[in-house]
């Protein structure tokens, strides 16, 4: 027998001490995860540290230009129309803040008279008043050549509005080489780039030029999504689908971010490794736990009860009583266990002897069985053959049509118990070979010699329990009897014919018929001789005891009997023989 995985004692043993080790596993796990969060959140604020450290002066010039933009807004409001007086205020703002080489206040029209150098400046063309005018917010922009100043800049746009209308925006510009973001950092660690985003995502300032920078950005990570809002550290794929550090630091949340780029074999990796590896830690203990018990538990349990086991299916097998006594552990098993050994060398002991007994009665049982089927056809055949003196000494041909039908009743019952004589099996009879030979021995005595009669046998394999079997051959002698009686010759000038089959139609169903010819009855005496019904009464009957029912079709030119029957199996008490007083007393 298969023996499923799962069903193993070892890998039983092993589940259950995985639950019990389990609770404390997992507190294990849990506060190793702790610890291993919190060494990933120094690491990653010793990261945004340096960053910030690196990048604050720069950080601050930024910031400091957003704040002077909202305050340039609001001081142009009511100036906006006075150019002059405008203009004065941008260049007083430029000649404060001397980083930036340019301040403007530029109208939605796109031409703006209010500026640091006084001479109006047409910006309608300009990318910028294009993109504040579509959606107007704050915006930092990289020039790589100014519309005014004709240099690198970075723009700073801060959009003006007076109550809800929106009436342009103020727009401060710096050169890149007054605000070059080379970040200074100290330690051993150094990143590959740092890198200012405004928040479409777009490269404004970086160590390296544009198109390299916007490579070593993350891939799949939205620039106006929360995650740019605040300081965070994280792990991603760059574009070029390599895996790097981040660190990114809002210099105005929302509208321009700092992007250090690192790399993770010195970033992200060390810290990485070792929370691998403390988490690995307690995983491997439980490992060695459950190795250890179940070690413990094969040596002590799961090998003796394996061998114990291998003793019972070699004794399931048949292997002899010797061998199986005669093996000996060399270890002493548990006491428990070697007890169970003992009492199951004892009962292969008792049940050896028990099944030599029953043996021994049984194949007693079976000859003197044998032996009443041996004497019990030779006394049927004896009077069969008191009957055959009887029938030649008879004078009426009514009486020895009689005698001669008892003695192929007789000689039927005899043929059965031959077979169960002959048969390896007496529980059992293959009911084809049985209806060959009764058939053969009635058809033999039956039948008329005084012309050619067709006789066709076709029986499927068939086996049946005595209970089912003697009925049926006794129907099987009535019925071909019945037929020989009222056989005739076909309308066409054919031959006399007769038909007995056995099919099977399904699993445990089985059909038997008999059909016989009709037309000019072969012996015309017989038609009103023998219509007692006494073959009809017992054809009811055996089919009662077969617990079937037998149909009738008649026609002109044929007589068909059939029975449909389904196999049962052994009853000890069978139905009487019946009673030949009883049934229908029409003609058999």
């Amino acid at each position: 027998m298969k023996v499923r995985m799962t069903e193993r004692l070892g890998v039983r043993v092993v589940a259950m001490l995985s639950v019990a080790l389990l609770p404390l596993g997992l507190i294990a796990l849990y506060q190793t995860r702790n610890v291993v969060s919190q060494a990933d959140e120094l690491a990653r604020s010793a990261l945004l540290g340096a960053t910030l450290a690196a990048v604050e002066g720069q950080s601050d010039v930024i910031y400091e230009g957003f704040a002077a933009a909202r305050v340039l807004g609001g001081a142009v409001v009511p100036q906006r129309d006075d150019s002059l007086a405008c203009s004065d205020l941008m260049r007083g703002f430029t000649r404060a803040h001397p980083f930036y080489t340019y301040a403007a206040f530029i109208p939605v029209e796109g031409v703006s008279t209010c500026n640091s150098r006084g001479e109006p400046a047409d910006f309608r063309n300009a990318p910028t008043a294009k993109t504040m005018a579509e959606s107007p917010r704050p915006r930092i922009e990289s020039l790589q050549r100014g519309r005014v100043t004709g240099d690198q800049v970075l723009i700073i746009a801060q959009p003006v509005f007076e109550g809800n209308q929106y009436l342009g925006f103020v727009s401060l510009s710096m050169l890149h080489e007054n605000l070059r973001l080379d970040a200074n950092f100290e330690g051993v660690q150094h990143p590959i780039d740092v890198i200012t985003l405004n928040q479409d995502g777009d490269v404004v300032m970086s160590s390296a030029p544009p198109e390299e920078a916007a490579k070593l950005l993350p891939s799949h990570r939205d620039p106006s999504s929360f995650l740019y809002r605040r300081a965070t550290a994280f792990v991603a794929e760059d574009t070029k689908d390599e895996r790097r550090s981040y660190s990114l630091m809002p210099i105005v949340p929302g509208v321009v971010v700092v992007l250090a780029v690192w790399d993770p074999v010195r970033g992200e990796t060390s810290w990485a490794f070792a929370s691998r590896a403390t988490l690995a830690f307690p995983v491997l203990m439980w490992l060695v736990s459950l190795v250890v018990a179940y070690v413990a538990v094969h040596r002590l349990v799961i090998r003796h009860v394996r061998k114990l086991r291998q003793k019972m299916r070699r004794f399931g097998n048949g292997e002899p009583e010797h061998l199986l006594l005669k093996d000996a552990d060399t270890t002493r098993p548990p006491a428990e266990l070697r007890q169970m050994e003992e009492t199951f060398d004892r009962m292969v002991e008792r049940i050896t002897r028990d099944t030599a007994e029953l043996e021994n009665g049984l194949h007693e049982k079976n000859v003197l069985l044998k032996e009443v089927h041996h004497r019990v056809k030779n006394n049927l055949q004896l009077i069969a053959s008191i009957m055959n003196m009887e029938i030649r000494k008879a004078k009426s041909p009514e009486t020895r049509r009689t005698l001669r039908r008892v003695q192929d009743r007789v000689l039927g019952l005899a043929t059965v118990h031959s077979n169960l004589y002959h048969t390896s099996r007496l529980s059992s009879l293959r009911a084809d070979s049985l209806l060959d030979d009764v058939l053969k021995q009635t058809l033999r005595s039956a039948l008329p010699n005084s012309e050619p009669i067709d006789v066709q046998l076709d029986f499927d394999p068939m086996v049946l329990y005595p209970d089912q079997a003697v009925p049926l051959s006794l129907l099987a002698t009535e019925a071909a009897t019945n037929a020989i009686k009222y056989l005739g010759r076909p309308l066409d000038g054919a031959k006399p014919w007769i038909k007995v089959s056995l099919k099977q139609l399904s699993a445990g169903q089985f059909l038997f018929e008999i059909v016989n010819s009709r037309g000019e009855r072969l012996d015309p005496e017989s038609e009103a001789a023998d219509s007692t019904g006494l073959g009809n009464q017992l054809i009811q009957a055996f089919s009662m005891q077969l617990g079937a029912q037998p149909e009738i079709e008649a026609t002109d030119t044929a007589y068909r009997l059939s029975l449909e029957i389904s196999l049962r199996g052994f009853t000890e008490s069978e139905e009487d023989c019946p009673d030949e007083g009883s049934g229908d007393e029409s003609d058999d």
